[in-house]
């Protein structure tokens, strides 16, 4: 890859990151149609190809995703948190019954502990809060890969 495609790809990893921080939720609805968009296009060229079956089939699920895409999403937050919700609990009753014990002198044990009391929360955020945070997370750690890519773009000649 040359230099000024790297140096075009790092930027536009950060103005997806940006986006990602200042759109939030948004972003959800714009993928969504965007893909239900490009299956309707894929779908119609199909029906061109003469390719009836998968070219309808297409359609009708970039029309579905169109127009019910967000209750979709909705449905798996609400599956993902209680499941993480679930696993932690789970967890932690294991670590409590096994009787391992609980000592901040040693790392090992917060870990141990921290891995499904953090798993309760992100959970509950999930179930809770909605997808804002995820979004602010998600920018965040792709402002600094792009950042990251562009530091390498022009390190490298």
């Amino acid at each position: 890859m040359k230099k000024t495609e790297k140096v075009v790809a790092a930027l536009l990893t950060m103005a997806l990151g940006v986006l990602l921080l200042i759109m939030k939720g948004e972003m959800i609805s714009i993928l969504m149609t965007v893909v239900g968009i490009a299956l309707i296009v894929l779908g119609v060229i199909d029906l061109l190809n003469k390719a009836v079956p998968t070219g309808v089939v297409k359609i009708v699920v970039g029309a579905l995703i169109i127009l019910f895409g967000w209750v979709l999403v909705s449905a798996v937050l609400y599956i993902v948190g209680a499941l993480l919700i679930i696993v932690g609990i789970l967890v932690l009753y294991e670590l409590i019954k096994g009787k391992t014990r609980f000592s901040f002198n040693e790392w090992t044990s917060v870990v141990k502990y921290a891995k499904p009391v953090v798993c309760i929360l992100i959970g509950l955020l999930l179930f809770f809060n909605g997808v804002d945070w995820i979004f602010i997370i998600a920018g965040i750690v792709t402002m600094l890969e792009g950042g990251l890519l562009l530091i390498d773009a022009l390190k490298n000649d």
